[in-house]
Formats: C-alpha cells, structure tokens, sequence
C-alpha cells in the first residue's frame, strides 16, 4: 500500500487563489494525496466554489477564522495521512514536490550523516 500524504490548506475568502493551489496538487506525481481545505469562516463563495470544481477535497468549514495555525490544527485532527503537509492556499506546488519530500524522508540516507563544513 502506497504512503498517503494529507495536505491541509486553511483558507480565508478568494477562492480564485485557492483553486490555483489546489490544481497545481492535481498535477503532482505523487498520486495518494488527501486534500482537505479548512474554510476559516470565508464569507465570500469559497465553499462553493471549491466544492463545484473539486468534488474529491474535503472541506472542513468553521464558524469562526481560527488563523493559520488553528485551522491546521482542525485539519490534522481529521486527517488520515502517514504524514501531513501543511500549505498557504497561495501556494502553487510542483508537480515533483510531494514525490522528492516523501522519497526523503523515507530513504534510508540519515540526513544526520551529513556533515556541515565549517
């Protein structure tokens, strides 16, 4: 079974900006991906117009803007990657990102062994 990765965006108002994140994720190599948006009590139509060109995403929608940091915290806790990948819905991701940074952390070069020069 392939390693899933959740990425979680939390969102305030401009979903123009938000679409652009999440097609670029659409584009990726890395096929498991779990997309969840975090809609910080948008007041614009975001949550529509996610849902209308991203059936797949989940959107988790809060009554109040809990910032960055509370709606990454929101979207990790419903979750269901092996690892998370936290993003600004401004992001624009390329399509080998995900790829390298899993490949990484799961190859067996310790990033440890790697000695500085000084």
């Amino acid at each position: 079974m392939k390693t899933i990765v959740s990425i979680i965006i939390p969102h305030h108002n401009n979903s123009k900006i938000l679409i652009d994140c999440i097609n670029s994720l659409y584009k990726s190599k890395f096929e498991k991906l779990e997309i969840i948006v975090v809609d910080n009590a948008s007041k614009d139509s975001s949550y529509d117009d996610i849902t209308t060109a991203f059936p797949n995403v989940f959107i988790k929608k809060s009554d109040i803007n809990l910032g960055y940091a509370g709606g990454c915290n929101l979207g990790a806790q419903i979750a269901n990657g092996k690892y998370l990948l936290f993003l600004n819905n401004d992001t624009i991701m390329d399509k080998d990102c995900i790829e390298s940074l899993v490949n990484r952390i799961e190859s067996k070069n310790e990033i440890s062994s790697v000695q500085p020069k000084i």
